[in-house]
């Protein structure tokens, strides 16, 4: 995805809100200033907004100092609260008719899941969307295109996860995507990234021993910047599943052709116009590139 107008604004707020409140007072304007000069150089109209995540983040994020050992707490707790909804969300899936409401409804828990802010989070995240869901709630999630026959056109699946807590959602689609045949490939965070999965976000909840492999990135996957051995993982796969806000400005309109499931909260304006969906709400939409599937194919 490209930048909008307001994109390095907002970006400048999703760093330095997470950054700021774990810095010492007298070197926030050093901070600030590098923050900046990175947002300046790095936005312009050609770049992809997962990769300038990346330039803003690492300009003034260290995995440790004081910011990372707050997040790394944050995500231990994130993974309890949502392991005390798990067994309740398996069950709210497995009780549906079909294969394909199973995929479906295992997506939009996974999607809901993706409650971080845009400003930084004062607390671990305690999934009550989750249950409002489960409960029947008027703010279903949107699932636009067949993402059913897309799995089911596939061999070879990439699953680019987004943050702890949430991941253990992720397992719910994992588990259905190896019932129906490919292979998973599970995409996280190789060091702390403010609340992204790391290796032992996705361990907590047992991902290692579903997936066929793991592997990590060292900030966003964005498709053109990213290692050799990655770059092989990106090119053999026939489809994208991508969770989160970052993850879509890194693969929107740069998955190379390749059809992608995009399981996300709307939290911005540029998104609800890219997506068609309202703020606020939660959106699985599938992108079947030039050569996929479109339509609901029921």
């Amino acid at each position: 995805m490209k930048p909008d107008v307001e994109c390095g604004i907002c970006l400048m707020h999703w760093v330095h809100s997470r950054v700021a409140p774990h810095t010492e007072k007298n070197a926030l304007p050093d901070m600030t200033r590098r923050l900046l000069d990175a947002l300046l150089h790095g936005v312009v109209p050609e770049v992809n907004l997962g990769s300038l995540c990346n330039t803003a983040v690492w300009s003034v994020f260290e995995p440790s100092s004081p910011a990372a050992i707050h997040y790394e707490e944050l995500k231990r707790d994130s993974n309890k609260n949502a392991r005390t909804l798990l067994s309740l969300a398996k069950t709210y899936v497995e009780s549906a008719k079909t294969d394909r409401e199973k995929l479906e409804r295992a997506c939009g828990l996974a999607a809901a899941s993706n409650v971080a802010p845009l400003n930084s989070p004062t607390g671990a995240y305690t999934f009550q969307e989750i249950r409002q869901i489960i409960e029947g709630g008027e703010d279903q999630p949107v699932v636009m295109g067949d993402i059913y026959a897309a799995v089911k056109d596939a061999q070879k699946i990439l699953y680019v996860a987004d943050n702890a807590g949430e991941i253990g959602f992720d397992s719910l689609v994992i588990d259905i995507l190896k019932r129906m045949g490919p292979s998973v490939t599970l995409v996280v965070k190789g060091r702390t990234y403010f609340e992204d999965a790391t290796c032992e976000d996705a361990q907590f909840f047992n991902l290692e021993t579903i997936v066929d492999r793991l592997v990590t990135t060292e900030g966003f996957f964005a498709p053109q910047e990213v290692s050799e051995e990655l770059r092989r993982v990106f090119t053999e796969s026939d489809l994208l599943l991508v969770k989160g806000t970052g993850s879509y400005e890194a693969f929107a309109g740069d998955t190379e052709g390749k059809p992608a499931i995009f399981m996300l909260k709307v939290k911005c304006d540029p998104i609800a116009r890219e997506t068609g969906i309202p703020k606020g709400r939660v959106v699985v939409r599938l992108d079947p590139g030039p050569n996929g599937r479109t339509g609901d194919g029921r």
